[in-house]
């Protein structure tokens, strides 16, 4: 196999599945591949890098032409990967991360076809209904690998709650609230 950045994410991407973001580290990375840590660093600069990667990777696929769309996308995507709320959060924290800039505009977009607000208030909506589903699923995600852990069930209907929370969203854009 060559290495290159798409292996080195391939990898990163299955040890994340397997054992969790705890255990994705450069040398983990490296061993998975046969190869040393130090031929990683050609490619990828360093662990925030890496998880910035691994998040650009889990959003790229969201789609949609709503809010809740969009948002339910999201999340769906966030849920299919181990910890991927979490690497999510921690890759778009990251200065200057072009998969946050890309996800704000798809969710800006979205905004603006059911109103006709300022620019500013589809874009608070926007970062609202992005800021709901990361906070909303990181504590689903959290939430379900404890009942894993503890054979206790939850009886929270997370879905729903995101969907009426995305739905608030959406009527305040609807009534031309601005702030």
């Amino acid at each position: 196999m060559q290495l290159n950045r798409e292996s080195i994410i391939d990898a990163a991407t299955a040890l994340l599945d397997a054992y969790g973001l705890g255990d994705v580290t450069m040398r983990r990375v490296a061993s998975s591949l046969g190869v040393a840590p130090g031929a990683l660093y050609w490619h990828i600069a360093n662990k925030q890098a890496l998880i910035a990667a691994l998040a650009e990777d889990i959003i790229s696929p969201v789609s949609g032409e709503s809010l809740e769309e969009l948002s339910l996308n999201l999340r769906d995507l966030l849920l299919a990967r181990r910890d991927g709320a979490e690497v999510v959060i921690a890759g778009l924290s990251l200065p200057q991360a072009p998969a946050w800039d890309r996800l704000v505009e798809a969710f800006t977009s979205a905004a603006a076809r059911n109103t006709q607000s300022a620019g500013s208030t589809q874009r608070a909506a926007a970062l609202s209904a992005i800021h709901l589903v990361l906070g909303a699923t990181l504590m689903e995600q959290s939430q379900r690998q404890l009942a894993d852990t503890t054979g206790e069930a939850s009886s929270v209907d997370y879905r729903g709650d995101l969907i009426r929370g995305v739905r608030i969203i959406n009527a305040g854009l609807q009534h031309g609230t601005s702030a």
